[in-house]
């Protein structure tokens, strides 16, 4: 029992809930009810309590068929949606939480994931609208562009660090600046505009450069969301089991000579 409660595990359950109950706190105290139940607390508590779990339970269940399941959807198929959706949003934050992940075993704080995907999105996009290719190449080109350009990406921050010094926070969170500005420019150029809009919009992907559906047109949810799991999988063998994982996890805790 004791390993049970002080594991990793029972921390991240026990942080989440902590969360929950800090924000149901701010959502109450920003409610009407609860502002004018306050004015007489100490006459009629309950109003008062009444009003802050009302506040923040309705909060909370709005969040959870907004973003999991909605039972008042018209059928199955819709109930679930907000699920599918929510997998399709997290996709690319996964993968890119991957990143952040691997640098900070190794001591590196990573806070560019926001420019990695906007230059694996410019790369793999410019793929898939550019060239016109069969199903399967199409496809794997675009997943190879995009590794690619937040390989890149981030690999220069990497560069910056073991030959300047430079600090990687501070590379990292100007170089999100720039790959946003790049993608604001980029779509304004007649190589990532869509013809015949003035609108900084970019061509609409080849159907072969795009993930197929896991569980039809009904649902956003693609095979990338699959790929995203693998990669997860993929980490944690390269983080615990193998030898490269093993120096990672080495050189992370090692104190810097001052």
């Amino acid at each position: 029992m004791r390993k049970i409660f002080t594991g990793s595990g029972m921390v991240s359950v026990l942080a989440v809930l902590l969360a929950l109950v800090i924000g149901g706190l701010l959502i109450a105290a920003t409610d009407e009810r609860v502002g004018a139940t306050s004015s007489y607390l100490f006459a009629r508590p309950t109003d008062f309590l009444s009003a802050v779990w009302d506040a923040a339970t309705r909060s909370y269940v709005a969040l959870f068929q907004g973003s999991v399941f909605n039972p008042r959807g018209s059928s199955l198929a819709v109930q679930f949606a907000p699920l599918m959706e929510t997998l399709t949003i997290a996709t690319p934050l996964i993968t890119a939480g991957l990143g952040v992940a691997l640098a900070f075993r190794a001591g590196l704080f990573n806070i560019g994931a926001q420019g990695q995907i906007i230059m694996a999105g410019i790369l793999a996009a410019w793929v898939g609208f550019a060239l016109h290719l069969p199903l399967g190449l199409h496809l794997l080109l675009v997943l190879v562009a995009g590794i690619v350009g937040g390989a890149l990406w981030g690999g220069l921050v990497g560069l910056l660090k073991a030959r300047t010094g430079a600090h990687e926070v501070i590379v990292t969170i100007m170089f999100n600046y720039i790959a946003l500005y790049l993608l604001r420019y980029l779509l304004n150029t007649p190589a990532f505009q869509r013809p015949g809009e003035s609108n900084p919009i970019s061509p609409i992907l080849d159907p072969t450069a795009i993930y197929p559906q896991i569980f039809g047109s009904q649902y956003r949810l693609h095979l990338g969301f699959v790929l995203a799991i693998a990669a997860t999988v993929l980490v944690w063998w390269l983080l615990n089991r193998s030898t490269v994982g093993f120096e990672f996890r080495a050189v992370g805790p090692t104190p810097r000579p001052r």
